[in-house]
């Protein structure tokens, strides 16, 4: 190992006798069957191609230094004579032990028999609203307004998996893992005693620490090792912090989700809109393309309070009822009720009473 170039071009003088030097060195070593590896700090003003030429690899490290949290490394295999690599970049770090690379996924390489085995949630009439639960190898949406349930929701989800003897990951970007215990407790729902079983996980992830690739690794352990059945990504607008740049999401999101359906894993992802009442709702991200099912989570006011709904805007390849129905959290439970068919305009934020129901309900499904 040469630990540098900088230090033998300083050595040789001119370039021409250090592209010699070079050449010399490597029909020296490979008479003699030997392994070299070249190390260059890119300190020189004039980046030499002619010396990559010469060598069998070149591997290229980069290190990025982002605005707000810890630098990011990546590398990227440049040339690999008469080998086959994987081109792109690939996320690493530097931890005690050595030097860990998180390979960049492709979904393609990991296509598998699948048995689509629906996962209710255990609320019949939640089940009944998605067509008898969500089903494996498909990816559902949990979009809405903040407040309105969605985390929850993808934690019954959870200990309603764990209670059928299956596995389930959770990766949290915006509530510590101790707040979705303390407040899925008071709900009954038995995520504590799930995970002292060891059949639920949770990973908190701080994206100011944490790089895209090594994210997806941990997805990746969590269902080739763990043999997770579900997976939640909560949220989306977290993920999309932790990625260098928005363009990147939409492909790494596609690649992921592609990943886990080929797996046969359930994925259910978490999306916030902003606004709470009223009005358009934006999101950050749009996921719902990409998504097999989306379940739309929306507070409405009625008679001076305010209240949530529940509904289901899309299933791919399955049935699904197409009503709206009132969503609550109270007792300490979660209730769904039944469809509401004599208001108007719920998902506006402010709903007409029509006691009439049949025209209200089919002019709202137009």
């Amino acid at each position: 190992m040469f630990d540098s170039l900088s230090e033998l071009r300083l050595l040789a003088g001119s370039a021409l006798r250090y592209r010699r030097q070079i050449l010399a060195l490597k029909q020296y070593f490979a008479a003699r069957g030997c392994t070299v590896i070249l190390l260059d700090d890119m300190t020189a003003s004039d980046h030499d191609l002619q010396v990559q030429s010469i060598a069998h690899a070149v591997i290229l490290l980069e290190q990025l230094n982002p605005e707000y949290g810890t630098d990011r490394r990546r590398l990227r295999v440049v040339k690999y004579r008469a080998m086959a690599f994987r081109g792109g970049y690939h996320d690493y770090t530097i931890r005690r032990g050595g030097l860990h690379v998180f390979p960049r996924l492709v979904a393609a390489e990991h296509r598998q028999e699948q048995s689509r085995e629906k996962l209710p949630s255990e609320i019949p009439a939640l089940d009944k609203l998605i067509g008898g639960g969500l089903e494996q190898g498909t990816s559902t949406l949990i979009v809405g307004s903040p407040g309105t349930g969605k985390s929850t929701l993808a934690a019954q989800f959870v200990a309603a998996a764990s209670r059928r003897g299956q596995t389930a990951a959770m990766f949290t970007f915006d509530e510590s893992p101790v707040t979705l215990l303390t407040r899925t407790s008071e709900l009954n729902i038995p995520l504590t005693e799930a995970i002292k079983s060891g059949r639920v996980t949770i990973r908190y992830v701080d994206p100011a620490e944490l790089s895209p690739g090594e994210l997806i690794h941990e997805v990746r352990a969590a269902v080739e090792e763990r043999h997770a059945a579900l997976i939640v990504i909560d949220s989306l607008n977290g993920y999309l912090n932790a990625m260098p740049g928005e363009r990147f999401l939409a492909i790494q999101l596609h690649e992921l989700l592609a990943y886990l359906s080929q797996r046969n894993v359930a994925t259910i992802l978490v999306s916030a809109h902003q606004g709470l009442l009223g009005g358009p709702m934006i999101a950050a991200v749009d996921a719902t393309y990409l998504a097999d099912a989306v379940i739309l989570m929306r507070f409405f006011e009625m008679r001076g309070e305010i209240r949530q709904a529940v509904s289901i805007v899309k299933k791919r390849g399955g049935r699904h009822e197409r009503t709206i129905r009132e969503f609550k959290l109270e007792d300490g439970q979660i209730k769904v009720g039944d469809a509401l068919r004599d208001f108007r305009g719920v998902l506006t934020g402010v709903p007409m009473y029509d006691a009439t129901g049949g025209p209200a309900t089919q002019s709202h499904d137009d």
